[in-house]
């Protein structure tokens, strides 16, 4: 780890991770894969398919490679792991069990790199320091410890976990709802056909290598990563003069903003844009008509939008003008997306109340699973 405690537990020394156990890359999904047969195939969400050959010798320990980094699955069975996933195949004659309570406690995230779509290098952590009992005895005392103390723990976070879930899926069908009734009162039309669609520009030269000097800002698809419904924090701000010497596009302010490429448009986010401002290729903008449709009714709108199911099936996520064509939205009068407007942030202001008391719970309980985990792999559990 980054410091070396001097007093070392009897029977534990200090070794490198890649001494410990490797972590290795999932193989790629063959092409004739298909569901037969009882081998799990994983993710890194989890179980999604089964195939019946090129099959891993279980047990094995699973752990995100990207976007769900720091989530780790213990596997008793042989296994199929997908390249979302690292999974150690070596264990290097420590005990398997012990291997994913010391991933948990390493806490992989901080090797991460990324800002749109988060990816562990295993060989950024390979040569860190993991203090660890030399004994496969003294490993398996500690994890019958770690599973008489954590196990309620576990279930108790995966109940939470849940629970969000369940909020954000009641918001989305209360939002839903909301829509299709002004869809039965109300005359629809193609999204496209009351918004400027306007997408982002590649990223001007002159901030290649950062850029802040002024007042308007240029926002980056991985911004929009933030826990807010607006734009906010640009690493980048120029201004006017900037603008017309390097002929910068900027866009209106009040424009709801979505990812138009990569990844990101799998997270689903919507952001407002609260001043004029630039943002990148990634992003595309819909500024409201504002003579048909207020800007934050546009955005309510928006939250009842899944872009997963608008992507282009090519290799990287796409959202085009073409989709904006195919979302319907009810054309209501003003005063009543005012309305609208109002009950939409009311149900999400209740929703987004209770995910921060559920959220308070649970850093309470990783908080004691931390201290738990802290304990056991300084030899005082």
């Amino acid at each position: 780890m980054e410091q070396i405690e001097v007093n070392v537990p009897n029977g534990w020394s200090w070794k490198k991770f890649e001494d410990v156990c490797v972590l290795k890359r999932g193989y790629d999904l063959p092409t004739h894969a298909r569901s037969v047969g009882n081998i799990p195939l994983y993710s890194a969400n989890g179980v999604t398919d089964y195939i019946d050959q090129f099959k891993v010798e279980g047990p094995g320990v699973i752990t995100g490679r990207s976007g769900t980094i720091g989530k780790v699955h213990f596997v008793e069975s042989d296994y199929w792991p997908l390249n979302t996933a690292l999974y150690v195949q070596k264990f290097n004659g420590n005990y398997p069990r012990f291997i994913k309570y010391l991933l948990e406690f390493f806490d992989l995230t901080r090797f991460s790199s990324g800002a749109a779509v988060p990816t562990l290098n295993r060989n950024s952590f390979s040569s860190e320091l993991v203090c660890t009992p030399d004994s496969i005895d003294e490993q398996k005392r500690i994890v019958e410890k770690l599973d008489a103390l954590l196990t309620r723990i576990d279930t108790a976070i995966k109940l939470l976990e849940e629970s969000i879930v369940q909020a954000d899926a009641l918001l989305k069908n209360g939002l839903s709802e909301i829509f299709k009734t002004l869809k039965l009162n109300h005359q629809v039309v193609p999204l496209s056909s009351v918004v400027m669609i306007n997408s982002g520009i590649a990223l001007p030269t002159v901030f290649k290598n950062g850029f802040s000097n002024g007042e308007i800002p240029f926002f980056k698809v991985a911004q929009m990563n933030n826990h807010h419904e607006n734009m906010i924090g640009p690493e980048i701000t120029f201004n006017q003069q900037i603008s017309k010497e390097h002929k910068i596009k900027i866009f209106p302010k009040g424009s709801t903003l979505i990812p138009k490429r990569g990844g990101a448009i799998l997270t689903n986010k919507k952001r407002m844009l609260l001043e004029d401002a630039s943002y990148d290729s990634n992003i595309m903008g819909l500024k409201a008509d504002e003579s048909k449709i207020r800007d934050d009714y546009l955005f309510a709108f928006m939250r009842t939008i899944d872009l997963a199911n608008f992507v282009d099936a090519s290799t990287i996520p796409q959202v085009n003008n073409k989709h904006i064509d195919q979302m319907q939205i009810p054309l209501a009068c003003l005063l009543e997306q005012a309305t609208t407007v109002e009950r939409v942030n009311s149900l999400v202001k209740k929703t987004e109340r209770l995910n921060i008391k559920i959220q308070s719970q649970l850093k309470d309980l990783f908080s004691l699973k931390s201290s738990i985990l802290d304990s056991a792999f300084k030899g005082k559990l």
